[in-house]
């Protein structure tokens, strides 16, 4: 395949990735927003915390191997070895379903002493312990498992890099549960948290019918004759690069839930009803771009690696690091420097206690967005051992800072340890990278961008007290902002004009 040939494939990927989080962004937050505003703080806070603990769980639900996928399909299709590579989409699918249903049921066996000993452990529902088992159960046993086959069907899509059906997975999961979310509160007249829980279980059913299918007719009655080979070295090759991945997974569900769980453990579940329903989901907007990006660049980046692309690969490296880094500047100020009207006008007042968590969070999307796209490419290189490592260091920081910070300080101590936890695997992410792809990837214009970003601020300090209507001064602002910042960039020719006409036109034309 030509190098023009691969360019256009990542344009035409990122396309479709970006364009399902331009869609699923809004729906996200209206189902924030409708549980925020029909559902009681302390219940969200409950159902978060149930979020947290069942998504640590997906750690042991495939060793891995679900991820491993994404890296040996396009291996196999590119050795042709259509044998192997219907062998290992099998092997992987019966050995998910098995581990996941005896991790869901020993969790359902256990139920009434983690909802007593873990989640009321500050006594906020005492007396109402049975919500919580039965919010615990129909997560872990009806979601946890069946959303299990939802990811299987996902990685299958990425590894076969068909980008329009693996995006779309986001927008309608994140629609079922809009959908039912209305049905229950609206129709059922349902206000806690069973509306969330059972919204993601029935979701899960919705996408295995809808993927289930699509997986069946688009990939695999194609290889429905090939002979199956579970030979001792393909089995060791699924699990040797797995189990890295397994355990960097595990690191990177850590930094995601663990602050949640130090949350619902160390203040209690209001807490964290402010940071994973505002904070954390506010700021996640901002990698939006990079989780796209990623998401291409992935199986990509095995395919240029395994074909000794390696110059090709770090041109382009370098370039999605630009213009990832000038898409979330400016994002990552403008929330830094607005979270009360953000949250005022997303959210409701109660939640304003979010503030400063959200500004501190926002500052670290910078660092979050990178690690998004370089977790992705190491992996891609067949490195998960490195990616595994920086995330334990990252997950080790996250952990004993967590416990050092959050009995004291609440959600800005978690805050303030994600947002070093994110800068720490940055910088190692940097360092290997350059050393393996022997390329500099960290040049004058990163610096030159966030001065720009930082002085394009200064005549919204001056504006934003003549508008009194939050909406409109967001918008003004936003606009006097987002049109000095790209007159810095294009003065300073931080881009090339002709190389972004070449982008979009190649978008305009898939």
């Amino acid at each position: 395949m030509k190098l023009l040939s691969y360019k256009e494939k990542a344009i035409k990927g990122v396309s479709w990735h970006l364009l399902s989080y331009i869609i699923s962004a809004p729906i996200a937050y209206l189902v924030r927003i409708l549980y925020a505003n029909e559902i009681p703080k302390l219940d969200v806070g409950l159902f978060y915390a149930i979020w947290d603990f069942v998504n640590i769980l997906v750690v042991f639900r495939a060793f891995g191997l679900d991820q491993a996928l994404i890296r040996y399909i396009p291996k196999y299709l590119a050795e042709n070895r259509l044998d192997m590579l219907k062998s290992s989409i099998v092997f992987v699918g019966i050995f998910q379903t098995i581990l996941t249903f005896i991790v869901a049921l020993l969790v359902v066996v256990f139920s009434p002493y983690i909802a007593e000993l873990y989640i009321n452990n500050q006594g906020q529902f005492t007396g109402r312990l049975d919500l919580v088992v039965n919010v615990l159960i129909i997560m872990v046993g009806g979601y946890y498992l069946l959303d299990s086959i939802v990811s299987f069907f996902s990685c299958i899509l990425m590894g076969f890099q068909l980008q329009n059906y693996a995006s779309s997975t986001r927008v309608v999961r994140i629609l079922s549960v809009f959908a039912f979310s209305l049905a229950l509160i609206y129709i059922f007249n349902i206000h806690n948290a069973y509306v969330p829980s059972v919204s993601y279980t029935l979701m899960a059913i919705v996408m295995i019918v809808i993927y289930g299918y699509i997986v069946f007719k688009k990939i695999f009655q194609k290889y429905v004759k090939e002979k199956l080979t579970f030979s001792k070295k393909f089995i060791v090759d699924l699990f040797s690069y797995g189990v890295y991945v397994m355990m960097g997974y595990a690191g990177s569900l850590i930094l995601g839930y663990l602050d949640g769980i130090c949350l619902t453990y160390f203040t209690g579940l209001n807490a964290v009803a402010d940071y994973r329903n505002v904070a954390m989901p506010t700021v996640s907007i901002l990698s939006y771009f990079a989780f796209s990006i990623g998401t291409v660049l992935f199986p990509m980046s095995s395919e240029l690696w395994e074909k000794g692309y390696k110059k090709a690969l770090s041109y382009g490296i370098e370039k999605v690091f630009l213009y990832s880094l000038i898409t979330i500047v400016p994002l990552t100020i403008l929330m830094a420097y607005f979270p009360t009207i953000i949250i005022n006008v997303l959210f409701n007042p109660q939640y304003l206690s979010a503030a400063p968590a959200l500004q501190i969070l926002s500052l670290g999307a910078l660092f979050s967005t990178f690690n998004a796209i370089g977790f992705n490419i190491i992996n891609g290189i067949g490195k998960p051992n490195i990616s595994t490592k920086i995330l334990y260091i990252g997950a080790i920081f996250n952990l004993v800072f967590n416990i050092l910070l959050i009995p004291k300080f609440g959600i800005i101590g978690a805050a303030i340890t994600t947002v070093f936890g994110y800068f720490i695997m940055w910088i190692l992410q940097i360092w290997f990278l350059s050393r393996f792809l022997e390329h500099q990837f960290l040049n004058k214009k990163w610096i030159l961008v966030i001065l720009i970003g930082i002085f394009s601020l200064i005549p919204v300090v001056f504006i934003k007290d003549l508008v009194n209507n939050p909406i409109l001064k967001l918008f003004i602002c936003g606009i006097v902002y987002f049109g000095i910042y790209m007159l810095g960039i294009i003065w300073f020719k931080i881009i090339d004009i002709y190389e972004v006409k070449d982008i979009i036109s190649n978008i305009i034309k898939r």
